[in-house]
């Protein structure tokens, strides 16, 4: 059998509030899809935040049944919820506009497809993290009858975001058999030897957020191929999104920039520090759109003054978690994940957090 792991595609999610943005989002999809096709798999699984919201725009909705379209029956779906298009109070996901397997609503399902167990879990978190590790106990048991197995879930290990608050699950909370873990919800690429077969996080399709630039430098964006034959084979696809550039640059040398954005196959989202001693900011943001005007398709810029004492703070150093419990009480759940955003730069998400948080409230 050959499985296509795609996962975090966010259909909807519209970066710097921009259209552009917002369609490479779907044009990332939807290589994945034709490059999966082209591929020959028989089984596609999305291991969740399939969509950025369980409210998806109607683009997202028309992207989506357009790839369901060119599948027409070549390769079957299985997916689960992540935590961007889990509904709130038990509504109904959007993914059930389309008849497609979600799996695990709340305990582990499974089924057997040519003689493979697919099980997966849609995503839990709080105070259901107990309830997530009795059911993932349960996968052993039921993977003794195969000889492959594949587990879906869309959660965070510790071993992957090692900081309090941000991880629901730690190694040992695995099962130990399955061939292949098909993970979601870190957004960089991970793929190891775990158990009896492979744990992966195939990542997002594209970059959402600009701490992931570094690692999709490293290790591109897309999706991994799995072959379940005698031995488990995982292949990387990688796809043709828009480059994003992260640079520190001078005060004096701004027309470096130009030889960083110029070139490439698409105009790329630059992210751009300036540095120097008692910069005259409006001279430079000036300069900064003279430079640039027509040559990307947006840039975000800061500023580094020497002489200016930066206090620089290691994250995981002081546990903010345990002040926003101590403070908040009740409200220190939405407020560590609206700072966790918000130190991202990611206001977008921060937004959609909280509307749900006022949809839930009402």
């Amino acid at each position: 059998m050959r499985i296509a792991h795609i996962s975090d595609t966010h259909l909807g999610y519209r970066q710097y509030n921009l259209d552009e943005r917002e369609n490479d989002i779907y044009e990332a999809f939807e290589e994945a899809v034709d490059k999966a096709i082209e591929e020959r798999v028989d089984v596609l699984i999305h291991s969740g935040d399939l969509f950025d919201s369980p409210k998806p725009p109607i683009k997202a909705l028309y992207t989506f049944k357009n790839a369901l379209k060119k599948i027409d029956g070549k390769m079957k779906i299985f997916t689960v919820l992540g935590d961007h298009d889990t509904p709130k109070r038990k509504g109904m996901p959007p993914h059930k506009l389309f008849d497609i397997p979600v799996l695990g609503l709340c305990e582990l399902d499974w089924v057997e497809v040519d003689g493979v167990l697919i099980a997966g879990i849609s995503n839990l978190r709080g105070t259901y993290i107990n309830k997530l590790k009795s059911e993932l106990s349960k996968f052993d048991a039921i993977a003794e009858r195969y000889r492959h197995s594949v587990l879906i879930a869309h959660q965070a290990i510790k071993t992957h975001l090692p900081f309090e608050g941000a991880y629901e699950l730690e190694e040992d909370d695995l099962p130990r058999k399955a061939s292949y873990y098909a993970f979601g919800h870190i957004h960089s690429r991970v793929l190891e030897k775990f158990g009896n077969g492979f744990f992966a996080y195939s990542g997002s399709t594209e970059i959402i957020r600009k701490d992931e630039i570094s690692s999709w430098k490293k290790k591109g964006k897309g999706f991994y191929i799995i072959d379940l034959e005698d031995e488990v084979e995982v292949h990387e696809v990688n796809l043709d999104i828009r480059p994003q550039i992260d640079v520190e640059v001078e005060v004096g040398e701004l027309e470096k920039l130009l030889e960083l954005v110029s070139d490439l196959p698409k105009k790329p989202v630059l992210h751009v520090t300036v540095k120097g001693e008692s910069i005259n900011r409006p001279l430079v943001m000036g300069k900064l759109e003279e430079l640039l005007r027509g040559k990307v398709l947006c840039y975000r810029q800061a500023f580094r003054e020497r002489g200016v004492r930066d206090v620089e703070v290691q994250r995981g150093s002081i546990n903010l978690k345990q002040i926003f419990d101590e403070y908040l009480g009740d409200l220190s759940g939405l407020a560590y994940e609206l700072y966790e955003l918000l130190a991202e730069d990611n206001v977008s998400d921060a937004i959609n957090v909280a509307e749900r948080f006022l949809e839930v409230g009402e």
